[in-house]
Order: structure tokens, then sequence, then C-alpha cells
């Protein structure tokens, strides 16, 4: 009977000693598994993190180049604005400098340190926009946006850096978790998780190939009135047909032959179609042209008659955006000019103006092209280049009008008035140089 039990007891303990063995085991495998869990949870929460931030700075190099394109004046908030102080992202952030064609970022002093302009924007999902921005013309940028504690709120900030290269800059986006660290320039707060993005973005010119003479047409020019055609460098008129203006005033540099300076029935030009011609000067065609964000597109009205004076002033000025239309027949002697460097307008259909007007100025000269015809009356000046279909100036009375630039026609010059077409060449290289659209440079995308 003891041998019994003792047997039995020794049974016993084995089964409690496998148990307890079992039972650890399984509570080593469970550690072992959630800690895994814990770690993949960690490295999927890190992935999601590295990801926003990631998503976040390509958004602003999107939106940096999108901004350096938009012609709308905009506040401290990066909304359009039509305050006096305004001006376009790309006027107030980059100075242009005409001697080398280099564009540098503008800067501001804090404490005697100089910093490069900021902007930034924080993902606030009850904004319209998806963003709020803040694009200061000194300072820090700051963001009022309150964090949502339902929704993710990355933010990015933009950076823009020069380059050795006429026409290029370097955009640089850095982009965060959360409203900190970079992304909250002048503050000592931390993100979680920042990426940062850049790439070169290069200008595409409005005006590739200026034209070599104060008037270019395919066709004929044909004018009996004292109309004035100047030059001191190259050619006052260039026609692919015949030039007959028997009273004009030639004006050209001193010892030179006023009859050589009329080109007529010029084999090259004549043997170019409207749209061959318009893509030699533009670098493109026109379809292409008019649909930059940069070219402020206007539309006069279906009364071909009606001027187009307060349209095209509100459109160089940006008081209006998008779209413009017009009707009205009143005159305007107001001075227009953009203080955002040259204009690009595309007017759709056929132009009319009654001066005085002047538009454009030799800082910041008009790119206006008119699919259709331009007429003009009178004592309207203009400083840049005027390209139509047709183009026909008539004398209302109103003064000497006036061209300080180029004419370029796809038919035919006439009228009877009497301007003064002046070729500058300063003007047309401000407008190859200064005028245009920014698009990323293929190859220069970087992350770090």
């Amino acid at each position: 009977m003891n041998h019994l039990t003792q047997h039995k007891t020794q049974r016993g303990a084995a089964t409690l000693v496998v148990s307890l063995v079992l039972m650890f085991a399984m509570t080593l495998a469970a550690y072992y598994l959630n800690r895994n869990m814990a770690v993949e949870q960690r490295l999927a929460a890190n992935q999601v993190q590295a990801a926003q931030a990631f998503e976040a700075a390509e958004a602003g190099l999107e939106w940096a180049t999108s901004q350096l394109n938009n012609p709308q004046k905009l506040g401290a908030n990066c909304q359009a604005s039509n305050a006096a102080s305004a001006q376009s992202f790309r006027a107030s952030h980059v100075e242009f400098d005409a001697s080398t064609g280099l564009r540098l970022p503008r800067t501001w002093n804090q404490a005697a340190v100089v910093m490069p302009l900021q902007a930034v924007c924080v993902r606030n999902a009850a904004q319209t926009s998806g963003w709020d921005c803040s694009c200061p013309a000194a300072g820090h940028p700051l963001v009022t946006a309150t964090a949502d504690a339902f929704n993710a709120s990355p933010a990015f900030v933009v950076t823009l850096m020069p380059t050795a290269l006429p026409g290029q800059l370097r955009v640089v986006a850095q982009g965060c978790t959360s409203h900190a660290g970079v992304c909250k320039p002048g503050s000592n707060t931390q993100a979680e998780t920042t990426a940062q993005v850049q790439q070169l973005v290069a200008l595409v010119s409005g005006l590739a190939s200026p034209p070599s003479a104060a008037v270019t047409v395919l066709g004929n020019v044909n004018s009996n009135a004292t109309l004035g055609l100047h030059t001191f460098t190259r050619s006052a008129v260039q026609a692919g047909g015949a030039v007959t203006a028997p009273s004009a005033r030639i004006g050209v540099a001193a010892g030179g032959v006023a009859s050589l300076a009329l080109i007529d029935h010029d084999a090259a030009l004549r043997g170019l179609s409207s749209a061959r011609f318009f893509s030699q000067l533009m670098g493109m065609d026109a379809a292409i042209w008019s649909s930059q964000s940069m070219v402020r597109k206007v539309v006069c009205g279906s009364d071909t008659s009606a001027t187009c004076n307060a349209a095209l002033i509100d459109a160089i000025t940006g008081t209006i955006t998008g779209t413009s239309t017009s009707t009205s027949t009143s005159t305007s002697t107001s001075t227009s000019t953009s203080a955002d460097g040259p204009a690009l307008l595309w007017v759709e259909g056929d132009l009319s103006l009654i001066g005085p007007l002047v538009l454009g100025s030799a800082a910041q000269p008009v790119l206006l092209i008119v699919n259709g015809s331009a007429t003009l009356n009178g004592g309207v000046q203009i400083h840049g280049l005027l390209h139509a279909a047709r183009v026909e100036w008539n004398d209302n009375g109103t003064g000497a009008g006036r061209v300080t630039g180029a004419v370029t026609s796809a038919s035919e010059y006439g009228g009877n008035g009497a301007p003064d077409l002046v070729f500058d060449a300063a003007t047309l290289q401000l407008l190859k140089t200064n005028s245009g659209s920014f698009a990323r440079v293929a190859g220069s995308w970087k992350d770090f």
C-alpha cells in the first residue's frame, strides 16, 4: 500500500512540473508574440508617419511651383487680395537681376541675421482649400490654425534657393507630421517625423524669339499716313508682302539709310503660316501658350466695336482674376503697370482700344496677344509687344499712339493713324528673360 501511494505522489509531481513547464513556455510564446505585435505596430506607425511627412513635402513642392505660376496678388495668408501692398508670390519671394538673368530668393533680417523668406501651410480640413497657409513678405510665417484632434494635421515649409544658371530656382520643401519642428520656423517644438524633397524649376519664356523689326508682318504694310517707323539697331519693317508707306517717318541710327530699313517680300516670312509664325515667336503653339496659368485671359464681349480698355487694365493690375469681360465703350487715361513683372495677356476674339490709354512701362512691359484682329484708335501707348491676326491703327483725334517694343501681325498692318512704332531691344529682352511659366527640370528631383 505504501508503495502504491508513493508511486501516485511521484506521478502527480511530474504532472505538476510538466504543467508548469508548458505554462512557462506558453507565457514566453505569448510574451514574444505580444512583443512582435508591439514592434510591428510601432513600425507600421513609423511608416505611416514617414509617408505622411513625405507626402506633405511633395505637396509643398507642388504648391510652391503652382504659386510661382500664379499671377494673382496674395495677402500674408496666401489668399487672393486686392490690397495695395499685395503682390504675387513670385514678385514677393523672388528678385530678378536683369543684368545676369539670375533669380535671387528674397530675404529678411532677424536681429542682423539674413534669413530666407519661407512659406508654411498646415493641413486643415475645415478650410475650403484644405490648408491654412502663411507667406509673409518679411518675418517667420505664422499660421494660427488649431489642431484637430480627430484628423491628422501635417504641415510643410517651402524655401526657395538660388542657382548659378539664369532662369532657374531650387525649390526645397520639408514636410512634417504636425505643425512643429522645421515646419514651424522660429519655434523650438519638435515634429514626430520630417521629410525633405527638392527640385529645380526653370522659366519657360513667354517670348522665346523676339522679332528683329519694329513691325513684322506675314503680309502687306499699307498706310498713307505719316506713320513713324523707328529702329536704331535693326530693321524698321519686315514684311512677307509689299510695304506701301510713302509718307512714313523712318528713323534709323546715325549714318543709316532709311530705305534699307524697310524689308519687303521677305521669302522666309511669306512662306510661314500664322500658326508657325506664332510658334517661332513664342516657342510653343497658341493653345499651349494661352493655357499657361501665368497668362491672364481677357474677353471683350461679343460687340467687336466695344473697347477693351477697362478689361485690360484690370487684367494687368490684377484687380480681377480669371476671365475678364468688358463691354464698356469708355476711354481711360490711366497708366496701368504690373508690380509683378511683365504681364502676359491673351485676348480671345477681336480687340478694340481707344486712346488715351497707356499699357505697360519700361520696368513692367506687356506681352499682348490678340486671337483676332486688333484695332487701335488714337493715343494708345503700349510698352511691350503687340501680336494679332491683323493690326489696324486709326486716327480718332485723341493724340499720337506709340508702341515701344514691337508689333507683329499674322497677316497685314494698315490704317490711317500715325503712331510711332519704335523697336526697343531692351523691352523685348526683358519679356524674353522675365516672363513666362516655371516648369520642373527633369532629373533634378531629390529626397533626403
